[in-house]
């Protein structure tokens, strides 16, 4: 009688489990050797004599120095496979957000896999340098711009407004193109959806790159405005006449009219420039001359240290001051007065000096000028910086503009100069000089003044919508005035519904005269809280107007940012960066910028769709 076979039974299996199954029941495959052990004979005894034979022992110490090509690799579709994913794109948008060179991902993926040895997300990440790039370059930055349409789409969005303005990088001329809209579930929103060199700045070249842009993205025919600083290739100059400048060629080719809108803040700055002209003494060249007397010079400084310390004021640095830099020459003023009574001590101290720098420090009746100035610009200072706020509607714009000639006014009218100057006046014996000096600075508001009304009547059109701002409850009459208004760009709307519509309106806002809260946002956010307790049928007129008030762009310094994004991301140290790689650079960190890093983690583990482009080959 022959003898019965051992089998390679769950017994066996639980017990050694470096071992598997054959389709032979009576063999088992060891895993470490890969070879298969028969145990017909002896079944248990023969996979303990394999496991004690040196062959095993040498293949365990050769495992163990090694690891499996499976830590490398990825199963597709698995919820690992999805965190990787996630990661990858999020060090890509984390690289960008901060500023960090491509090259430091070749570092960064090696030191995640030293540091979280343990971790198996981190010992898969394969994002180096030219991974991260194509990541940014073909799915962040395409997918910010896919969304940003979707959102437009989906939510009906009738109306939108377009700004741009040039920059230079070297010999490069940079045109960034931003759309503004508004969403009702978010408020005012400003998105990048170009940016492009170009070879001059003619009207004709940029008003072709707007069209071209717009039309591409089916967008052109819902423009209602354009924004741009106020130069004559933009808007013809203040009477806006003449046909070659953009806003006059947009128009013609849309065949309607849209609403320009210069910069507010370029208006302001060049007021207070155009206005302290008209003083005998150039204020901002003497701070220049200062300032670079002292920048590089270590031993110029040291010594006005040192007079600081004689004069008993605490040495502070003196700050650069640039024409361009709309909010520069306040701080500038402010540190030199800090510390005026040294530098007027230093200089009157010294031989050799510029001539400008010692006429005006040996005339003890200049320090007023600088105190005039500085109260001056305080007004302009704090309105620029509320100005700049980027989700300002073209009302809250056109109330600043308004603040701002209404202070000029009152100080004309009553003679103002601030107490520090006539305490200058009332010490000094050349009365003749002080009187000679008031009227010059009496005559400054009226040179501001003039300016700032031939520059701002073209803000003047936006009063019948101050409304909008829901600061009051609006009078029907004031709503009336808006329907002529927006019928001049073809916005159609049902009074008789709208009527309604605007009684509902103000049960609201009777039910928030008391809420702090509400009183203290933005004009579009309280107009995102009404729209989230009314339904579209209660709401749908009120939300045309807002769909086309908000969509008027307020100001251009939504694109001043993307060229200090620019600046910060185009540095000496990435000058072989090509414009297209810093457009997708821009358009990842700009349209993404309500995320922090971890919160766009969240966001990409839950898109399938955007994890799929990251794991696909087609990237490349």
């Amino acid at each position: 009688m022959s003898r019965r076979k051992c089998k390679f039974n769950e017994k066996l299996i639980k017990e050694y489990p470096m071992f598997k199954k054959t389709e032979d029941e009576h063999e088992a495959f060891c895993k470490i050797c890969c070879i298969i052990v028969s145990l017909a004979n002896k079944g248990k005894a023969d996979l303990i004599q394999h496991l004690s034979s040196s062959k095993h022992s040498k293949n365990i110490q050769s495992t163990s120095g090694s690891k499996s090509v499976n830590t490398f690799f990825v199963t597709q579709n698995t919820k690992i496979e999805e965190k990787i994913l996630a990661v990858e794109a999020t060090l890509a948008f984390h690289t960008v957000r901060h500023h960090h060179s491509y090259k430091s991902c070749d570092c960064s993926t090696k030191l995640y896999r030293l540091m979280f040895c343990d971790s198996e997300v981190a010992s898969k990440i394969s994002s180096a340098r030219t991974k991260t790039e194509a990541i940014v370059n073909n799915v962040l930055a395409p997918h910010s711009l896919k969304e940003v349409l979707k959102i437009i789409t989906d939510n009906n969005i009738s109306f939108i407004g377009v700004c741009t303005d040039g920059s230079n990088h070297g010999a490069v001329k940079i045109f960034p193109i931003l759309i503004q809209y508004f969403d009702k579930n978010f408020g005012i929103k400003h998105n990048l959806i170009e940016l492009k060199s170009l070879p001059n700045e003619t009207s004709e070249t940029i008003c072709n790159l707007l069209i071209e842009t717009l039309e591409n993205m089916n967008l052109l025919s819902k423009c209602i405005a354009f924004s741009g600083d106020n130069c004559n290739t933009n808007f013809g100059g203040v009477e806006r006449r003449g046909t070659n400048n953009v806003f006059y060629r947009l128009q013609q080719y849309i065949k309607k009219p849209i609403i320009g809108i210069g910069c507010p803040a370029h208006i302001l700055n060049n007021c207070v420039q155009h206005a302290i002209d008209g003083l005998p003494i150039d204020i901002e060249s003497i701070i220049l001359k200062i300032y670079n007397y002292f920048s590089i010079y270590t031993v110029r400084t040291e010594a006005l240290k040192e007079f600081c310390i004689f004069v008993d004021v605490e040495y502070r640095k003196l700050l650069f001051h640039s024409k361009t830099r709309w909010l520069s020459l306040f701080p500038a003023i402010n540190r030199l007065l800090q510390i005026y009574p040294a530098l007027q001590s230093y200089f009157l101290s010294q031989n050799q000096i510029p001539i400008a720098i010692k006429s005006f420090f040996e005339n003890p009746l200049n320090e007023s000028y600088l105190w005039f100035i500085h109260s001056l610009m305080y007004v302009f200072h704090s309105k620029i910086e509320i100005m700049e706020k980027e989700n300002n509607s073209i009302w809250e714009i056109s109330s600043i503009l308004l603040s701002v000639e209404n202070a000029l006014h009152e100080r004309k009218q009553q003679e103002f100069l601030p107490l520090k100057v006539k305490e200058i006046f009332k010490n000094n014996y050349n009365q003749s000089g002080v009187s000679n000096l008031k009227k010059e600075m009496l005559n400054v508001y009226d040179h501001g003044l003039c300016y700032l009304k031939k520059w701002t009547v073209n803000f003047d059109q936006f009063n019948c919508l101050k409304w909008m701002s829901l600061n009051t409850k609006p009078l029907w009459t004031d709503i009336e005035n808006s329907i002529v208004f927006l019928n001049k760009y073809d916005l159609q709307l049902n009074d008789s519904l709208l009527f309604d519509q605007s009684q509902n309106l103000n049960l609201f806002l009777s039910q928030m005269e008391k809420n702090e809260d509400f009183s203290s946002l933005l004009s579009d956010k309280k107009w995102v809280k009404y729209f989230e307790q009314r339904s579209y049928d209660t709401s749908s007129e009120l939300l045309k107007i807002c769909t086309f008030y908000f969509a008027i762009p307020a100001q251009n310094a939504n694109v001043e940012r993307i060229f200090s994004l620019m600046k910060a991301q185009w540095t000496d140290d990435r000058n072989r960066l090509l414009p297209d790689s810093v457009k997708n650079l821009l358009m990842t960190q700009y349209n993404f910028k309500h995320f922090d890093c971890t919160q766009f983690y969240d966001y990409c583990i839950k898109d399938k769709c955007l994890l799929s482009k990251i794991r696909s080959s087609n990237k490349y």
